[in-house]
């Protein structure tokens, strides 16, 4: 189930929806807005030939991958994702998590919002279809 991204007073807020906030351990993240690296809309990785630990969620590709994992290469990642097709990887800088992968009704859209909130000197554009 897609979640919803707000942008409010400086933050990012992801909500999860429904039963992702049961698969996931966890209902909504924060994020400053200044911590964001880069967005993009590229088709989401499930990880399956890569090692991840998972930290506190559901795994079950190709179904659904909601939670905390662990990368050796990447770090702590926070996935929402039932359709790889319909992500929005935040890449952050200075926070637990190192990505956010979550999915959103509309990625391209959610994109063009995220990245229009940030100061121009703020970010580097990593997008596929921007």
């Amino acid at each position: 189930m897609p979640g919803k991204i707000r942008v409010e007073r400086g933050k990012v807020i992801f909500e999860l929806k429904g039963v992702d906030k049961i698969l996931a351990i966890k209902s909504k993240i924060t994020i400053p807005i200044s911590q964001i690296k880069s967005v993009s809309t590229e088709k989401a990785d499930w990880g399956m030939l890569r090692f991840q630990l998972k930290m506190g969620g559901t795994g079950l590709p190709p179904l659904v991958k909601d939670g905390r994992y662990w990368d050796r290469q990447r770090g702590w990642l926070f996935y929402v994702m039932h359709n790889p097709n319909k992500c929005v990887t935040v890449r952050l800088k200075g926070e637990r998590y190192k990505r956010i992968i979550f999915e959103v009704e509309d990625k391209e859209a959610m994109a063009r919002k995220l990245l229009a909130s940030l100061p121009k000197s703020r970010y580097e554009i990593s997008s596929s279809a921007l």
